[in-house]
């Protein structure tokens, strides 16, 4: 496929609003054909602002494009992906891909029965830090994960928890890390500043290579951190989400006399500075230009929302308990 794919976004809220000034950066790639939003005011504001043209309803955006962007609440993600879909467009979700897992399944189904690329944002795989992941790890075994999320509270939030909000990023990563079935699950939350929703959870996960992952996520924290943190049998790595660097403390054996000395250094990762959203952009239009399988597509999006489901189970049962 060598022409330009088209290109529309649904939600230009805050999210959706990025979407649009990367599509824009993408012009060598695709052609941008328009916006759409329920808020007639926002989406006025956001084409007059970029350019670009809005769209009054969504049958005249599909019938232009070959790619939807949807940016929208949760609730709505499913409606518009099928309705997509049906029209032979492919699709790139914000995560989570939908608020059920039989809805993201319906997804997968007719994405296969058309031949569509479906692509979910769960930005931080594009992270430069955990693209780079995987060089760091090769040849180690991993022993444990330690993942924190945390931030102040935003009162803008208020459909959903802090499990699906922000935990759902590090169980896509670990998952990424170290794939396969987890074998137990165990979960604790509080609820501090929402109606009846957590605001802070800790989940632990034991992973199919033994592997223990701690995750903590808190939208209550007087602290924006974003870290996660690997044991490996000689290593112990530290990458930081927010400064995009890896750090690796490395046990090294020196000859001292007739005993071998254990010594430690440290190396910091140097990783290529790229923004995430603009290479998850780029990653989707060539995944479809190529025909190759997306870095995450529906199937590994809905791997971390059963994941999250299985979380949440876990501490509101306590709850009702």
């Amino acid at each position: 496929m060598t022409e330009k794919l088209k290109v529309g976004v649904i939600g230009v809220g805050s999210m959706g609003e990025h979407h649009v000034r990367n599509y824009l950066s993408l012009k060598h790639l695709c052609e941008f054909i328009g916006i759409y939003d329920n808020d007639q005011k926002r989406v006025e504001g956001i084409a007059q602002s970029y350019g670009v043209k809005s769209y009054g309803d969504l049958e005249t955006l599909f019938a232009e494009v070959d790619i939807i962007n949807i940016a929208t609440p949760t609730s709505t993600h499913y409606d518009i992906a099928m309705a997509a879909l049906e029209r032979n467009v492919h699709v790139l979700i914000e995560k989570p891909i939908t608020a059920e897992i039989a809805e993201a399944e319906e997804i997968i189904k007719k994405a296969e029965q058309k031949g569509l690329v479906v692509q979910v944002g769960h930005i931080e795989r594009f992270n430069p830090a955990v693209l780079a992941l995987p060089e760091v790890l090769k040849d180690k075994k991993v022993i444990a994960l330690d993942s924190k999320r945390l931030g102040p509270y935003d009162p803008r939030i208020s459909d959903t928890d802090v499990i699906q909000d922000l935990m759902i990023h590090d169980i896509d990563v670990v998952n990424s890390i170290v794939s396969g079935p987890i074998s137990d699950i165990e979960a604790y939350g509080k609820i501090t500043h929402s109606d009846g929703l957590i605001d802070y959870a800790v989940a632990n996960m034991v992973m199919s290579n033994g592997a223990v992952a701690t995750l903590t996520a808190s939208r209550i924290t007087q602290k924006k951190v974003r870290e996660l943190t690997i044991t490996t049998e000689d290593s112990y790595i530290e990458l930081d989400y927010l400064q995009r660097k890896i750090l690796v403390t490395k046990k090294r054996e020196l000859l001292g006399g007739k005993k071998k000395q254990p010594k430690t250094e440290l190396e910091e990762i140097i990783v290529e500075e790229k923004e995430p959203l603009k290479s998850q952009l780029k990653h989707f239009i060539n995944s479809i230009k190529n025909g190759t399988r997306p870095l995450i597509d529906a199937n590994d999006a809905l791997e971390a929302l059963s994941l999250t489901k299985k979380i949440q189970k876990r501490i509101y049962s306590k709850g009702r308990k």
